[in-house]
């Protein structure tokens, strides 16, 4: 239960000058519930991915301010963690996850830990630091891009075996490589975790903007010069586009170009019955999406 921000661009910049002092300011100020840790990922001229993340809330954490308003880059995921019931608080369970030159941010749960550590198997599993259900969803989507998919066809993979498990779980999850942005959008049928929300202490009329009524929205922003910004809900959304529900949306660092497509058309995607991971969806029941795009 979490909130991301994630963006790319044609050439180094901050989220400030993306989004505004005044966006940016409400987001940071979303810690204040969203306080278990937080953490960034970001491309720069290097074209490398790299990451902070720190166990304390972002508005107390030294490097915040800096990495958000004031360390430019191509491209950043931001997310601030509110950790689900039973996870501790600490600096292995803080987002992103980084691996192989990939990171990974999740907004969301799933009720069962061991029956996710069945779907992701041992080999996977290996590389797991942290007690997160979280970091186990990121190591099932590298079982998929190990056997072949490219991130955004295993990002979604993951996601169709994960909903047929789960299917009340939100999956809502940024990842950033050196290549592109991938954003799922998957908690469509997620009830608003309104009692973890209050058991902050705040009452629903108090919580931030959207949280009651929309907390797992996810929205979209593309602006004239190319840069594109997803957020989720929190902040003022007012002319950015809602992503569809049980979506997946890539853009291309190179050329920006935007892609949204279905969950189940990217996962059928150059997939073979013969080939498929054990547990994955099948070609036959994969194969109704369809494909969509951003103007």
């Amino acid at each position: 239960m979490c909130r991301l921000l994630a963006f790319a661009a044609p050439g180094p910049t901050t989220l400030a000058e993306l989004i505004g002092a005044e966006r940016l300011a409400a987001f940071r100020g979303l810690s204040g519930l969203h306080a278990d840790g937080w953490g960034t990922a970001w491309v720069d001229g290097t074209r490398e991915v790299r990451r902070v993340r720190d166990a304390l809330p972002v508005q107390r954490s030294r490097r915040g301010a800096a990495a958000l308003a004031e360390r430019p880059s191509t491209a950043r995921l931001v997310h601030l963690r509110l950790a689900t019931p039973g996870m501790a608080v600490g600096h292995e369970n803080s987002h992103p996850f980084l691996h192989g030159g990939v990171a990974f941010a999740h907004n969301g749960s799933v009720p069962s830990v061991p029956v996710l550590e069945d779907l992701v198997g041992e080999r996977h599993l290996t590389d797991v630091r942290g007690g997160t259900d979280s970091e186990r969803i990121f190591a099932l989507v590298r079982r998929y891009a190990d056997a072949g998919a490219d991130l955004t066809t295993a990002a979604a993979r993951a996601t169709v075996r994960l909903r047929e498990a789960f299917p009340g779980a939100s999956l809502n999850a940024v990842l950033l490589s050196s290549d592109e942005v991938v954003v799922v959008h998957a908690s469509e049928r997620s009830p608003v975790p309104l009692a973890d929300l209050c058991a902050s202490g705040l009452a629903p009329a108090d919580l931030p903007r959207d949280h009651v009524e929309g907390y797992y929205r996810m929205s979209l922003l593309r602006r004239p010069d190319g840069a594109v910004v997803f957020t989720s809900a929190g902040i003022d959304t007012t002319g950015w586009e809602p992503l569809p529900p049980a979506s997946i949306t890539t853009v291309r660092l190179g050329t920006l170009q935007v892609r949204v497509r279905d969950l189940e058309g990217a996962a059928a995607r150059g997939q073979r019955v013969a080939g498929t991971v054990p547990g994955s969806p099948s070609t036959a029941a994969a194969s109704t999406g369809t494909a969509c795009s951003i103007a």
